[in-house]
């Protein structure tokens, strides 16, 4: 069955034309409801019409977006495969508008901010940006090198966070930290001669700072930092994956703000 505007769905899976058009895909039922319940801007869904025959989550999912006015279309197992992402697909994709977030808001705020510099795995990023969420950051900020937000495998490791976490690519990481400091916020750097984490004590905002998974936090924007921070780890462990250090840090900082 024809899948109008077929061409263009194909096109978002490439990087450049995702940025030229601000939209990007998203697949499978667990990440369409998120978008649905977070009142994403969908532009489209595409359902695969044998898939909603036999999966009742899926078809429950067709009726939401149905009763929501989401633009629908329904095709055969054989065009829905070509147009999917993945090896072992839903039968659901869409389409949704990058989202516009008030960069001005997020520095303001008291909540902590999270930021990135040339995080380079889909995976991680994804993660971190879930963790992020759970932990009540205001928002991410990503440093020029970074992995792209809406790659595909980012948008689904968020497993829904991308919808709903205010999320800042392509930043200049010293002019960044410089703003900060002038809205009075502290930045804490991880790092390995830091403070043991179960030290810790922060005033007023904070934005942590985490580094690249090979080579850590670039030595200029390290410079920049108020206090630095390290997790104790027993021999011979010398480091993290940087999404778990991720969640501990984030997770001290919303302990330390109850």
């Amino acid at each position: 069955m024809a899948i109008k505007g077929a061409r263009h769905i194909l096109a978002l899976k490439k990087r450049k034309d995702r940025e030229e058009t601000n939209k990007y895909l998203i697949e499978g039922i667990r990440l369409c409801e998120e978008a649905i319940a977070s009142d994403a801007p969908i532009e489209q869904l595409l359902f695969c019409r044998e898939s909603i025959d036999r999966n009742a989550r899926l078809e429950a999912l067709f009726q939401s977006a149905v009763e929501k006015n989401i633009p629908i279309q329904q095709t055969d197992w054989r065009a829905f495969k070509g147009m999917s992402d993945t090896e072992t697909p839903q039968g659901v994709l869409g389409v949704v508008q990058m989202p516009k977030w008030d960069r001005d808001a997020i520095l303001k705020s008291t909540k902590p901010i999270l930021i990135l510099d040339r995080i380079s795995d889909p995976g991680n990023l994804g993660m971190m940006m879930r963790t992020a969420e759970a932990a009540s950051c205001a928002g991410i900020f990503l440093t020029r090198g970074s992995v792209e937000l809406f790659n595909p495998k980012v948008v689904r490791a968020t497993m829904g966070a991308i919808f709903r976490l205010p999320a800042f690519p392509m930043a200049n990481g010293l002019e960044l930290l410089q703003e900060l400091k002038q809205h009075n916020v502290s930045i804490l750097a991880a790092h390995v001669d830091g403070t043991n984490h179960h030290q810790l004590t922060v005033e007023g905002s904070i934005a942590l700072l985490l580094g690249n998974e090979a080579f850590g936090v670039d030595p200029e924007l390290l410079a920049q930092a108020t206090q630095t921070v390290t997790i104790p780890m027993a021999s011979p462990v010398e480091s993290l994956n940087v999404a778990v250090a991720s969640g501990i840090l984030l997770y001290k900082l919303y302990e330390l703000s109850l």
